[in-house]
C-alpha cells in the first residue's frame, strides 16, 4: 500500500519540524492493531419500487463495493439475500451470484404476509468478519386488507433538550483556544444566535455565529467557567458549558487558500507539552491507512498546523487520529469530504412509439464506464422514497443527510476510537470469502482402491464439467461450483484411465457456508443522532385510493377442473405404486400419502419430513432424527419412527435418519402411519414407508439414473418486468402503485452513445429513478422527468 507523507506547515516559522524513520513509522503503525488492509464489503440496493403487495416480485439490483473507495469489489462472487418480516424473523434467505461488483433478481412475496415494514438484507460470509449485512426497508400490503400506507415526509416528533452542543474533536482543554458547536431545536427558520459569557461575570467573551436555522458555532479561549446563551424561538435559553480538561489536545479544520488541500490546526496548552514530546497524526477511513505525519512537541509552539491533498481523500468518510509514542489515541477528528465535481447524466429523447422510448444517455464527468439500474414509474407515483439513493447509502453512510455540510457535522460526533470500526479483529478472521456452493456425497457402490478413482459432475444448464478425487471413504466434495437452482446434474465415476463406469452416489448437501439469522440483528431503528432524520406516512383510505387485486375470477372454474384432473391422476398412481409394494397393504386405511412431484418438490428429504403435520425433525448432536409427536405435544428420545426404504427396515438408533439432504425427488411416494397399527411391536411408533422412483433404487443391484436435481444453488438472475397478474381498478391506482418498466443492467460507456429503449405510453409523464457506480467508485443518482408533450 502506498503511504503519502502528510504536507506540513508551521505557525512559527523558526519551528523545526523533524520527521521519524519512515519504515519505522510505517511499521509501528501498521502493528499497532489499529489499522488494517482487509477489503471490507458494502452493499447497495436498487428496487424497482418501495412498496409492494402480497404476491408479487419485488425486482432488484444489488451494488457491492469496497468500502474504502466505492469501487465495484471484483472478488465478492455469493451474495445472500434475506427478507425478514414486519416482527423482524426470516421469511426468505436466496443465494445470487455477484458479477464484477453487481446482482440483479427476484424475490416472491408469499401472499400470507401480513402487512408491515419488511427488510431486505444483503449480505456475505465475508461481511461477516466486520459488521452485519447491510438493511434496506420496502413497505408491503396485504392484498387482503383494506387501508394502505405510503409516503409523505413529516418531521419525528422527540424530546430532546432544546439545545446540545459538542467540542470540535470531542475535547476542551483548558488556556487554548476551543470550539463548540450547538444544535438548537428551532421550530421556524430563524438563525440561532448568542454569546459565550463567564459564568461568574457575565463578561462577553465570544459570539455565536450560526450555520444554518439548527446549528451555530463558537471560538473562545478558555480560562474560567462559561455559559452559553442563545435565542431560541424568541426565547433566551442558557446551557452551562461544562469544564476544560487541563491537559490534552484539540484538532480543528480551518480554512485553507488553496482549492488542493485540506488544512488542520493541532493544538494543545504548555501544560501537556511538559508530558509529551512526540506525537504522530493518520489519515485513515475505519482503519485503512492513506498519509501520516510525526511532530516533535516545543514548549514554545501550541498550534501545529497540516494540510492534505484532496487528491488523497478518501470519498465519504475521513478520519485524522493522534497518537502518542506508545501508540496510544489521544484524539481524533472525523471529517466528511465530496469531490465538487458535478458527476451527471444527461438524456436526450432519440424516437417515440406508442409504447415505447429511445434515448440516448451521457456521462457527465465520469471517465469510466459506468453500469446503472433504472426504474421507470408513472409521475403520480406513491411508491418511491428519494431518501434511498446509492450517494445517501454509499456516500454519506447512512446519516440521512445529503449535504457535506451537515454530514460533516454527523461525523464529528464520533466517539474516541469509535473510527476504528474492527480494531478488535484478530489477523486470522473466523469466515472465509466464499466462492461458489459446496457438494458433498459418497459412492454407494462396491470398489477396490477408491482412492485410484475421480467422481465427475457434469451439467449442461450451468455450463460445467468437473472431477473431484474420490478418498479413501468413498467420500467426495466438489467446491466453487456455480449451480443455479432449479437445475439438473449427473455424476459418473472415473477410473484411472478416465474411464466411466456406472455407479450409485448419495448426495449429503448442496450448500454454502452461510446461513441467516433467524432473527433480524440490527433492525432499522429511528436516529436520535445531532441531526434528525425525516420519517414518512401518509394513510389512504380503499375510497380514496383502490387497492390492486390479483385476477383470479375469469380462471376460477378452469383451476378447480384442472385440479381436479391432477388429483384424479394423482390418486390413480398411488394406488398403482401400492399394488406394486404389497408391504404398504397392512397400512390401508390408516396412511397419509405424498406423492412427490419431480417438477415442483426441489427440497431434500429432510426438509420435506420437517413439512409433514405430526412429524418432528430434530438435530441430535450431528445427526438428524424424525420423531413422532405424541397427543399433547411430548416427545421423547425413544418416539424414533420407523423408517422404510422399498419394505427395508432402517432403524434411526445408530446413525439417525440416512441420507437426509439427498433430493426428495429420489422418492416417489412417501406413505406415513403415525399410529403404528398393523405395523406390529416393532414399529409402534409409527411408520414412514418411502417408496423410491424407479431407477433409483437403493436395496437393489439396479442401475441408479445418474441425474440429480439440485436443492439449493443460485437464483436465476431476472432482468424482465414480469409481473403481474395485479388488476388495477382505476388509473390512479395503476399510476400509483405500479411499475412501468425495469432495467436493472445497463453499462454506459463515457466515449460512446448509449442508447436505450424503455417502456412508456406515448403522452404520459414519467420519472426515470436512476442508480449506478463507475469502475473508479464514481456514484451516480439521477431523476429524469420525461414529460408529456402539451396538447
Amino acid at each position: 500500500m502506498r503511504y503519502t507523507i502528510l504536507l506540513i506547515t508551521l505557525l512559527i516559522s523558526t519551528f523545526s519540524f523533524c520527521q521519524v524513520n519512515n519504515s519505522n513509522l510505517v511499521e509501528q503503525i501498521t502493528n499497532s492493531g489499529f489499522f488494517h488492509n482487509y477489503n471490507v464489503e458494502n452493499f447497495y440496493l436498487h428496487t424497482n419500487k418501495d412498496v409492494y403487495f402480497t404476491g408479487e416480485n419485488i425486482f432488484f439490483k444489488a451494488y457491492v463495493v469496497n468500502e474504502v473507495d466505492n469501487t465495484p469489489n471484483m472478488d465478492t462472487k455469493n451474495l445472500h439475500v434475506n427478507l425478514y418480516n414486519n416482527e423482524n424473523k426470516l421469511v426468505s434467505s436466496q443465494l445470487f451470484h455477484v458479477e464484477e461488483g453487481k446482482s440483479n433478481g427476484s424475490i416472491k412475496l408469499p401472499a400470507h404476509l401480513k402487512s408491515g415494514q419488511y427488510t431486505i438484507q444483503l449480505d456475505t460470509q465475508w461481511n461477516r468478519n466486520f459488521k452485519s449485512g447491510s438493511n434496506f426497508l420496502i413497505l408491503v400490503k396485504n392484498i387482503d386488507q383494506t387501508d394502505f400506507s405510503t409516503t409523505v415526509t413529516t418531521d419525528i416528533e422527540t424530546t430532546e433538550e432544546p439545545i446540545t452542543f459538542y467540542p470540535e474533536s470531542g475535547s476542551l482543554i483548558e488556556n487554548n483556544e476551543n470550539v463548540i458547536y450547538f444544535k438548537v431545536k428551532n421550530d421556524n427558520t430563524k438563525a440561532p444566535i448568542g454569546r459565550i459569557v463567564e459564568t461568574k461575570t457575565g463578561r462577553r467573551v465570544a459570539k455565536i455565529f450560526p450555520i444554518n436555522s439548527n446549528y451555530a458555532k463558537s471560538t473562545f479561549f478558555y480560562d474560567s467557567e462559561f455559559t452559553a446563551i442563545i435565542n431560541v424561538d424568541g426565547k433566551k435559553e442558557k446551557i452551562t458549558i461544562p469544564k476544560a480538561n487541563k491537559t490534552g489536545f484539540a484538532l480543528y479544520k480551518t480554512k485553507s487558500e488553496k482549492d488542493d488541500v485540506v488544512n488542520f490546526q493541532l493544538s494543545t496548552n504548555r501544560e501537556t507539552i511538559k508530558k509529551q514530546k512526540f506525537i504522530y497524526a493518520v489519515h485513515h477511513k475505519k482503519g485503512v491507512l492513506k498519509t501520516k505525519a510525526s511532530f516533535n512537541l516545543t514548549e514554545n509552539i501550541l498550534n501545529y498546523n497540516f494540510n492534505i491533498l484532496k487528491s488523497d481523500l478518501f470519498p465519504g468518510l475521513n478520519t485524522i487520529s493522534v497518537f502518542d509514542n506508545q501508540n496510544k489515541l489521544l484524539i481524533e477528528r472525523s471529517f466528511f469530504y465530496k469531490d465538487k465535481k458535478k458527476v451527471d447524466i444527461l438524456a436526450k429523447v432519440i424516437s417515440q412509439s406508442q409504447d415505447s422510448t429511445t434515448l440516448d444517455l451521457n456521462l457527465i464527468n465520469i471517465n469510466k464506464d459506468t453500469n446503472i439500474s433504472i426504474s421507470v414509474l408513472h409521475e403520480d407515483s406513491e411508491v418511491i422514497n428519494y431518501n434511498t439513493s446509492i450517494t445517501n447509502t454509499l456516500l454519506y453512510q447512512d446519516t440521512n443527510f445529503n449535504t457535506s455540510e451537515s454530514t460533516d457535522l454527523y461525523f464529528q460526533q464520533q466517539t474516541l476510537e469509535n473510527s476504528f470500526v474492527y480494531k478488535s479483529k484478530d489477523k486470522q478472521l473466523p469466515f472465509s470469502k466464499e466462492y461458489g456452493i459446496k457438494l458433498i456425497g459418497s459412492l454407494n457402490a462396491p470398489v477396490k482402491e477408491p482412492t485410484s478413482y475421480q467422481v465427475a459432475l457434469t451439467s449442461s444448464t450451468n455450463e460445467i464439467f468437473t472431477t473431484t478425487d474420490l478418498k479413501a471413504d468413498k467420500k467426495f466434495k466438489f467446491e466453487k461450483l456455480y449451480l443455479t437452482h432449479p437445475s439438473e446434474f449427473t455424476l459418473l465415476l472415473l477410473n484411472k484411465n478416465g474411464k466411466s463406469r456406472e455407479s450409485r452416489f448419495y448426495i449429503y448437501n448442496i450448500n454454502t457456508d452461510y446461513a441467516a439469522f433467524n432473527t433480524l440483528q440490527n433492525p432499522i431503528s429511528s436516529k436520535s443522532d445531532f441531526i434528525k432524520p425525516k420519517i414518512t406516512k401518509k394513510i389512504y383510505t380503499q375510497s380514496e385510493l383502490e387497492v390492486p387485486q390479483f385476477i383470479s375470477k375469469n380462471v376460477e372454474q378452469l383451476d378447480e377442473v384442472v385440479l381436479e384432473d391432477v388429483q384424479k391422476r394423482n390418486e390413480k398412481r398411488i394406488k398403482q405404486i401400492k399394488k406394486e409394494n404389497l408391504y404398504l397393504a397392512i397400512n390401508a386405511g390408516l396412511s397419509r400419502d405424498y406423492l412427490i412431484d419431480p417438477d415442483k418438490d426441489f427440497q431434500t428429504l429432510e426438509q420435506y419430513l420437517r413439512t409433514i403435520t405430526g412429524i418432528r425433525v430434530v438435530n441430535d448432536t450431528s445427526l438428524i432424527r424424525v420423531l413422532n409427536a405424541r397427543p399433547g405435544g411430548n416427545f421423547k428420545q425413544q418416539n424414533y419412527i420407523s423408517i422404510v426404504i422399498d419394505g427395508n427396515f432402517i432403524t434411526q438408533k445408530a446413525g439417525g435418519l440416512q441420507n437426509p439432504h439427498r433430493p426428495v425427488t429420489d422418492f416417489e411416494l412417501i406413505s406415513v402411519n403415525l399410529s403404528g397399527l398393523g405395523n406390529g411391536i416393532v414399529h409402534q411408533n409409527g411408520v414412514i414407508n418411502l417408496v423410491t422412483r424407479k431407477g433409483k433404487s437403493i436395496t437393489s443391484n439396479s442401475y441408479i439414473s445418474k441425474n440429480y436435481k439440485t436443492t439449493n444453488g443460485y437464483n436465476l438472475n431476472q432482468e424482465t418486468l414480469s409481473d403481474s397478474n395485479l388488476f388495477y381498478p382505476s388509473k390512479s391506482s395503476e399510476y400509483a402503485f405500479s411499475t412501468i418498466d425495469w432495467i436493472p443492467d445497463f453499462t454506459l460507456d463515457p466515449s460512446t452513445p448509449n442508447t436505450i429503449k424503455i417502456k412508456k405510453p406515448l403522452g404520459e409523464h414519467v420519472k426515470l429513478i436512476i442508480n449506478g457506480v463507475s469502475l473508479d467508485g464514481e456514484l451516480i443518482y439521477k431523476v429524469i422527468e420525461l414529460k408529456a408533450p402539451l396538447k
